[in-house]
């Protein structure tokens, strides 16, 4: 008998995707962290009198924005969470896949999380805290606002 709870996880769970709009989320950060990558590459090229540092980080800030929307689709694609009636599992991961299950017995508070941009895109995070400990066990970010409240409801918090 395994003691792994992953491999005890019956298949047929029927898993989740998370939203779309999440897509979007993550492509405004990536937006951001690369116009920051630009902003920053300009003005140490103007500080040391070598437009061609800004030129070559402004054009390297654009091939890892274009490199990161593609692992976006990818990242989206992976992610899935599913609930039974014994466990509560996300999966995640492109290069490296993550699994994780926490048993719904185990389960002791439920809540939802909203930042700004989440609340503009209708988005809402559940984290799911079990018995003994202090720190989020689970988390299932960017849900909708109403998968999100039923999921909280369904687990009981």
């Amino acid at each position: 008998m395994s003691l792994d709870p992953v491999s005890s996880i019956d298949p047929s769970i029927a898993t989740e995707a998370l939203p779309p709009s999440i897509r979007t989320l993550w492509r405004v950060g990536a937006a951001v962290f690369s116009g920051v990558v630009a902003i920053a590459a300009v003005v140490v090229g103007l500080l040391v009198d070598l437009p061609v540092l800004a030129v070559a980080g402004v054009a390297g800030a654009l091939v890892l924005l274009a490199l990161r929307w593609w692992v976006i689709d990818l990242q989206y694609a992976r992610w899935r969470w599913g609930v039974d009636d014994r466990w509560v599992e996300r999966r995640s991961g492109v290069i490296v896949r993550r699994s994780q299950v926490v048993p719904r017995s185990r389960v002791q508070t439920v809540t939802t999380r909203t930042g700004p941009i989440d609340r503009w895109l209708g988005l809402s995070s559940v984290v799911i805290h079990t018995a003994g400990t202090h720190a989020p066990n689970l988390t299932i970010p960017h849900l909708d606002g109403a998968t999100a409240d039923r999921l909280r409801s369904e687990l009981g918090g």
